[in-house]
């Protein structure tokens, strides 16, 4: 059957909170807090037509609500649902009772989750969401009526009670009306009591009829934006439910979810948490209890229990269980590295890693003119910065809304106007002042986003009244600057009264603490026309939030008021940037590491050329005094020191022979000479080619390379060079 009809009825019912018309807008919700509890329940269906793998994903999809939930004061009730069409039969199951999310119930609530099963055809197998509501709505009523109350719905089907006791002894057609009146009532209790349901659906579930049961329930949801309403999520695949309901948890929370993917173990997935963050929750999905997780921040520093730091503080819940959690307040932001190990035989499920956040943004507003006359356009601008001043990722910008009003006297209503961004954070937005408008006028802004605290701010200006005696006219200009730099502005100012105005610089919405302004205070004499003034912006050491190598946009603006606290113009800060000064000392250091690394090289290159040079080399040639080579012997290259070698003279062929103990020796100096020495006698100094006497009519000579033998010159012993043993 459909839902419509049954939509139908519930609006027929005289039930205040379903008198409200469609077109009114919920009640404003409070802005979202992390320690704000929430009372749910999770309604899983039983029904015959679940596969078991079904009920596995819905066991961890509840594991996953109790570690994500950020309030340990909120609290956790699981229940079964499928029909009771035997007498004894129930067809709600209270798998796990009502309990606060204190550390013990998010370890206890995956043990209580494994109860959910998957019911025979015996025991009642069909789908009765009436029943299972108005179940859901009894125990919700028992929480403060200030909390929210959030049913959550899982359904593989429709409502099918066709077989139920209390509709069975009914003929179809008063069966299918009394199915749909007990629908319509539950849904008025839902409505009633304040209770918002979330439908999630997968398998032959119906994705309309699912959005008209969303409706049907109570409308208020975590903030007064479209999207925090409730709404269904749809599952493909059975691998998706737990992901499904944990968008449907973050939505209801006024949180964001990004998922990393999926990897089997072991292995890494890295998760990003943006710079808007205020509180995050990464979330895995470990498939098995044996499945062990490590925590990076973006710095490399493993997170364990009990590690803290001056900012964040971490908490750990579900350890040891089938879905675990880290929650960081305040957290490092940038990508955070989850790493997944598994004994042997644990590593065939892939592990799912996700993070939910909530955080906050800054914002300023300002005019393009502060005193318009009726009629006249003005320009509204909203830059936003992240917590630590700096320009959001587009990533971050995602969901973000900024909406303006303009009120005051002689406007009846407020004047609405939006305001669209440029994909780097500053949103800019026109309004017309009407013209029945006459005395002192409010422009404000809100910047809204589910996930996000809300951020309004408001900035007086007047109607132009003629005869305006004092103006004023700032122009910033852009520049990146380093702490401890100066930038000028210039100050216009004309001042057409009969008397002396004192006009005043200061900043506004701006989270640096080491801005200065030079001078703060002008005072303008009368008569004074288009009279120009240098105001000095200071840059000091400490601004109170990290600077970086990357700019850092300053965030708010600075304010020119006259001596009655009247504006007269602004100039937003996000024009000029602050970066990290480098210091020439590295630079210095490296530069003097430098000049030592290419000196110790020179050197080293000229040490070992001479060393080189002092390795034992050429050739020893015997020669007869006329100067005809007798022997030569190729000395074999080797280290440093002394060569030795004997010259052997039996008469007829004198040749030299190397030996270890020879009588003679040879080494070269690194001038490329030859050192000549006999037994004990002092070595004599030769220049390559150099001739030695080395006994009766012998002549030893050290020449460089190899010689060849002279044209026309036969010599005995020619076929001996190069030979090893001479």
């Amino acid at each position: 059957m459909t839902i419509s009809r049954v939509l139908c009825a519930v609006t027929a019912v005289s039930t205040a909170a379903l008198a409200l018309p469609a077109a009114a807008a919920a009640p404003a919700a409070p802005a979202p807090a992390s320690d704000r509890p929430v009372h749910y329940v999770v309604a899983v269906d039983q029904s015959a037509s679940l596969a078991p793998t079904d009920v596995d994903r819905e066991r961890e999809a509840v594991g996953a609500i109790a570690v994500s939930e950020p309030s340990n004061s909120s609290t956790l009730e699981v229940l079964g649902f499928a029909s009771a069409e035997e007498p004894g039969q129930t067809a709600v199951d209270k798998v796990c009772p009502a309990r606060a999310l204190d550390a013990l119930a998010r370890e206890k609530t995956a043990d209580c989750a494994r109860q959910l099963r998957r019911r025979e055809q015996s025991e009642g197998a069909g789908t009765d969401f009436i029943e299972v509501i108005r179940q859901a709505v009894a125990d919700l009523r028992t929480a403060p009526d200030a909390d929210p109350r959030v049913l959550f719905l899982m359904t593989d089907g429709v409502l099918e009670v066709k077989d139920s006791l209390k509709y069975r002894n009914l003929d179809a057609r008063t069966a299918k009306d009394a199915a749909e009146k007990d629908l319509a009532d539950a849904f008025a209790e839902a409505a009633a009591a304040k209770v918002q349901i979330w439908p999630l659906g997968f398998g032959k579930a119906d994705e309309g009829a699912l959005k008209e049961m969303a409706a049907a329930g109570y409308q208020a949801g975590c903030a007064n934006l479209k999207d925090a309403r409730p709404r269904p999520h749809m599952a493909d695949d059975p691998q998706q439910i737990s992901g499904a309901l944990q968008d449907a948890f973050a939505t209801a929370r006024c949180y964001y979810r990004d998922e990393s993917g999926s990897q089997r173990p072991p292995g890494d997935l890295d998760v990003r948490i943006s710079p808007l963050a205020t509180e995050g929750t990464i979330v895995v999905e470990k498939g098995d209890p044996a499945v062990t997780v490590a925590y990076y921040d973006p710095r490399g520093r493993r997170i364990e229990p009990g590690t803290r730091d001056a900012d964040s503080t971490y908490a750990f819940a579900g350890q040891g269980a089938a879905t675990e959690s880290l929650r960081i307040t305040r957290p490092l932001p940038g990508s955070w590295r989850v790493e997944l190990d598994a004994p042997e035989g644990h590593r065939d499920k892939a592990a799912t890693v996700s993070v939910l956040w909530h955080g906050a943004v800054r914002s300023t507003i300002s005019l393009s003119e502060y005193a318009p006359a009726p009629g006249a356009k003005v320009e509204v601008r909203v830059p936003i910065l992240t917590r630590e001043e700096s320009l959001p990722d587009p990533r971050d910008l995602r969901g973000i809304t900024v909406t303006g009003t303009l009120t005051g006297e002689g406007i009846a209503e407020p004047v609405p106007f939006a305001l669209a961004g440029d994909g780097r954070g500053r949103f800019t937005g026109a309004v017309t002042v009407p013209r029945q408008a006459s005395g002192d006028l409010m422009f404000t802004s809100k910047v809204s986003a589910i996930g996000l605290q809300p951020d309004v701010r408001s900035q007086p200006a007047a109607v132009f009244t003629p005869g305006r005696a004092l103006e004023a006219a700032l122009a910033l200009g852009g520049a990146e600057l380093h702490p401890g730099d100066t930038h000028e502005a210039q100050l216009t100012v004309s001042n057409t009264d009969t008397k002396p105005h004192t006009l005043t610089l200061a900043f506004a919405d701006t989270k640096a603490t080491g801005l200065t302004l030079t001078p703060r205070h002008l005072t303008v004499e009368p008569g004074t026309e288009a009279r120009r003034f240098t105001v000095r912006l200071a840059v000091g050491d400490r601004l109170g939030f990290p600077v970086g190598t990357d700019p850092t946009a300053l965030g708010g603006k600075i304010v020119v008021t006259d001596d009655t606290g009247t504006v007269l113009d602004d100039q937003l800060l996000d024009a000029v940037s602050v970066t990290k000064k480098l210091s020439v000392i590295p630079w210095i250091v490296a530069g003097v590491l430098l000049v030592l690394l290419l000196a110790g090289a020179v050197l080293a290159l000229k040490l070992y050329r001479r060393r080189r040079a002092a390795r034992p080399r050429g050739t020893l040639v015997l020669e007869d005094p006329w100067g005809r080579e007798l022997a030569s012997h190729p000395v074999l290259g080797g280290r440093e020191g002394w060569y030795r070698f004997d010259i052997v003279d039996d008469g007829d062929s004198p040749r030299v022979r190397r030996s270890a103990q020879g009588e003679w020796a040879m080494r070269r100096t690194p001038e490329g000479d030859a050192e000549l020495r006999r037994g004990g006698d002092e070595p004599v100094t030769l220049r390559p080619g150099e001739g030695l006497s080395a006994g009766d009519d012998l002549v030893l000579k050290v020449v460089d390379g190899t010689p060849a033998p002279p044209p026309d010159t036969w010599s005995p012993y020619a076929s001996e060079v190069g030979h090893p043993d001479l």
